[in-house]
């Protein structure tokens, strides 16, 4: 099982790799890697309390909305928002997300949130 501190590291990937994607050209893949930043900072939250590794996505969300309910809306919306980029057609995820609501919404308010969060409690 990673530990808090691997999965900060790869949180902090993730979010560089995100910041190189062009949100003009790939908007949809910018909501993925925002994504998986995201579950590598609540598995830190995780590990760093002692409650082991999450199951999976249900487990997860679970989990945030039990322990950490200040952050429960901007993980779920980053989840539903990856799940149609990964699996729904790019019409059906541009149906949904413009590319500027991508940054403002999705990166700049819930993934921001959880950023400032997992900071405030973990790298005091």
């Amino acid at each position: 099982m990673p530990t808090a501190d691997q999965h900060r590291r790869k949180a902090e990937s993730n979010r560089r790799f995100l910041d190189t994607i062009s949100r003009d050209d790939f908007p949809d893949w910018v909501v993925v890697a925002a994504f998986y930043t995201a579950v590598h900072l609540v598995e830190r939250l995780r590990a760093s309390a002692g409650h082991g590794h999450s199951t999976g996505q249900e487990d997860r969300l679970a989990h945030v909305r039990e322990f950490h309910p200040d952050v429960h809306t901007a993980y779920h919306q980053l989840q539903n928002a990856a799940w149609l980029a990964r699996y729904q057609s790019r019409a059906d995820f541009f149906d949904q997300f413009q590319p500027e609501q991508v940054t403002s919404l999705l990166v700049g308010r819930y993934l921001a949130q959880l950023e400032g969060y997992v900071a405030d409690r973990l790298d005091r």
